[in-house]
């Protein structure tokens, strides 16, 4: 896998379904892991359960880095992952920019007013219900690449031309006051809208330049809608095929 910012070739990560904390870095090198697992062997650093060792990694309670459920009193610095549910309220995102290495922020079935605590966090992925639809704070913004937004309000989406990696977009539950600007979104790959929004968007002739993948939300979307979308948008159906399941 290619190395995200301040990553390496060759590096170590622990990742992967049902794990939490990650991704996280974990060495430079395989052979920098295996040199520091067999350093705690010989220092007796490890512990047994029937024929299972585990071993006792120096500094390995780097303290919390994903939050399900609510923002707390006292965010912890290391945070990088939070999912906030069913919030009652507006959801106040000030506390998090004690977190100052948030990459993820997902608001679930919970609406938040403000975006500015944002700006200078370096979150990547936000998933977030806005009341009203000010986007100001993520103009610019260096590290925003996935947004899910929904709206209360039509949201204006001109701060989002300055948003240099944003590649994945589901609007699919704003109102939005212009629709074409996803024109300039010249670096966007994946774009999930409503069927009345496609309509727009391609009736006016400004899909975005790149897309790699679109989405056709709704609940009464069929297979056949899924293809004519994909194909009015340029990409090629020849091959596609229909799945169903989960991972």
């Amino acid at each position: 896998m290619a190395p995200a910012r301040d990553g390496r070739p060759g590096q170590v990560i622990a990742t992967g379904r049902d794990y939490d904390d990650g991704p996280v870095y974990v060495a430079d090198s395989l052979t920098s892991l295996l040199r520091q697992y067999l350093e705690l062997l010989e220092r007796g650093a490890y512990e047994t359960d029937d024929d299972y060792i585990s071993l006792r990694l120096p500094g390995c309670d780097n303290g919390t880095r994903q939050i399900i459920g609510g923002i707390p009193e006292e965010v912890p610095p290391a945070l990088q992952a939070i999912h906030v549910n069913d919030a009652t309220g507006t959801v106040d995102l000030g506390p998090l920019t004690a977190a100052p290495g948030l990459r993820r922020l997902h608001l679930n079935r919970s609406t938040t007013a403000d975006l500015t605590p944002l700006r200078d966090l370096p979150v990547e992925s936000v998933r977030v219900a806005l009341t009203g639809g000010d986007l100001t704070a993520l103009a610019g913004h260096p590290h925003l690449a996935s947004l899910d937004l929904n709206t209360t309000a039509p949201a204006d989406l001109t701060p989002l031309r300055s948003a240099p990696n944003l590649h994945g977009l589901d609007l699919s539950g704003a109102e939005t006051a212009d629709l074409t600007v996803l024109a300039d979104l010249a670096n966007l790959r994946y774009l999930a809208l409503g069927r009345q929004q496609w309509t727009t968007l391609l009736d006016h002739g400004k899909v975005p330049p790149a897309p790699a993948a679109v989405r056709l939300a709704g609940d009464d979307v069929t297979f056949d809608d899924a293809l004519a979308l994909a194909s009015r948008v340029g990409l090629d159906t020849g091959d596609a095929l229909r799945v169903a399941g989960s991972l």
